[in-house]
């Protein structure tokens, strides 16, 4: 053949050596999404469960609605930080809290030094955690008619803690009576809910004007 068209060869032993190198590099390039997959493995079973405080509960994560949340982009590992490095994803150990002030550094400054944070911080075991009002795997915008906490929902949101016969009510000396049904029945409700004035104030005043909640 003319030297034109001649082939050039790689050694075998140049090739071996390269093929070698890239299998060693290979565990170190990005999972391309390949994390939440593995825990899909058990997690996309609507009947697997597990445990908390002594109850059993749901650990079934809907796909569909997390990959329309906020955090619908991010790996399990992003939040659940310790099952980073973990290689065998059937864990049977409790995962520790997310720590949301990862990311929301500021959010998490006020609501440590809020009512709410605070009791966490004393081990109540009834005080919320940002999960119980905002929800985990399929937190929303505010602005979207559907996240817990749009202002439609706030005063929702509350009386599940804040109201007659609940574990807060026993626990806590909090003066409430009909909360709920008074808000709705004064000016403010009827603005909110009767003329659609999200100005109007809800139990939830912004946390960047009052620290309290």
């Amino acid at each position: 053949m003319g030297g034109n068209n001649r082939r050039q060869l790689i050694p075998a032993g140049i090739m071996a050596a390269a093929l070698l190198v890239g299998w060693i590099w290979l565990p170190v390039l990005p999972a391309a999404g390949q994390l939440i997959n593995d825990c899909l493995t058990c997690h996309e079973d609507p009947n697997l469960t597990g445990e908390r405080d002594g109850r059993q509960i749901s650990v079934y994560l809907d796909i569909g609605k997390y990959r329309k949340s906020m955090h619908g982009e991010m790996e399990c590992i992003d939040c659940h930080s310790d099952l980073d490095g973990v290689e065998d994803f059937s864990h049977t150990e409790r995962l520790e809290p997310v720590d949301c002030g990862l990311c929301h550094v500021e959010i998490a400054e006020i609501y440590n030094g809020s009512l709410h944070g605070r009791a966490v911080k004393e081990g109540g075991r009834l005080a919320p955690r940002c999960a119980d009002c905002h929800g985990a795997h399929d937190i929303l915008a505010v602005s979207s008619p559907d996240s817990r906490v749009t202002k439609f929902n706030i005063p929702f949101v509350c009386s599940r803690c804040h109201k007659e016969g609940t574990a807060v009510s026993e626990t806590y000396d909090i003066p409430q009576d009909s909360i709920l049904i008074h808000y709705s029945e004064l000016i403010h409700g009827v603005g909110l809910f009767k003329q659609g004035l999200t100005v109007t104030a809800v139990c939830l005043v912004s946390v960047y004007e009052r620290k309290i909640l």
